[in-house]
């Protein structure tokens, strides 16, 4: 059996991330708090609190996607129930994420991915 170690992978410049074919990987992914800071994330800029409506929070691109028409999912983390959170509001460069304990918006902790390609 072969086995590849390695601690770095780059294109044949030796700079350049590898271009990934035949697969998708997730192009963003983020998990904040209730509070929309972030606890973690990968090509998430910042996350902006709603001020205006409850259990709103806009998440902004490090690098944007191509349009606005990426899938995108999330979930309420750590919590059991009808909790639920929406990705809506969709752009190049952000989406907003909602989320509600059965139909009441309300401020939960999310966890959110999200796929397609970048500009």
């Amino acid at each position: 059996m072969s086995e590849l170690r390695a601690d770095t992978i780059s294109a044949s410049d030796g700079t350049s991330p590898v271009t990934l074919t035949k697969q998708h990987a997730a192009k963003s992914w983020a998990r904040y708090g209730e509070d929309s800071v972030i606890a973690d994330s990968f090509n998430v800029a910042s996350t902006v609190d709603s001020t205006s409506v409850t259990g709103s929070t806009t998440v902004n691109f490090t690098n944007n996607m191509s349009n606005g028409d990426y899938p995108a999912q999330g979930t309420c983390n750590g919590v059991t129930g009808d909790r639920f959170t929406v990705i809506s509001v969709q752009s190049s460069s952000s989406y907003n994420s909602y989320t509600f304990d059965g139909s009441t918006r309300t401020e939960l902790p999310v966890g959110a991915m999200v796929n397609g390609d970048l500009a």
